[in-house]
């Protein structure tokens, strides 16, 4: 259960986890544009290795449309984060491809 202002909020009713220890949802990578490490696994695999989400993400940075000082809980940007996602997803689709060779 979670406390929202006077209120709660079960756990079946959040999309995503909240928090950086709870482990039964997907884990926000951006909390901005609701991107997870597993669609950012998908989006290199569909992209030949290209993360259109990174770039994405990026420009819309650049634009000013993120809330990543209220959305996201450590109060910083998501891109260092994405960064490090897509880095962690090309090193396993460069492992699955080597044992697959």
């Amino acid at each position: 259960m979670f406390f929202l202002g006077d209120g709660t909020v079960d756990e079946g009713h959040v999309i995503t986890q909240v928090g950086v220890k709870g482990a039964t949802k997907p884990t926000p990578v951006c909390f901005c544009f609701a991107h997870t490490s597993e669609n950012i696994h998908a989006d290199l695999v569909v992209n030949d290795g290209v993360s259109t989400i990174k770039a994405s993400v990026k420009a819309a940075v650049t634009d000013g449309l993120c809330a990543c000082e209220h959305l996201n809980p450590s109060g910083a940007c998501c891109l260092p984060d994405i960064h490090r996602a897509v880095k962690q997803a090309r090193a396993l689709l460069a492992a699955s491809a080597g044992a697959d060779g």
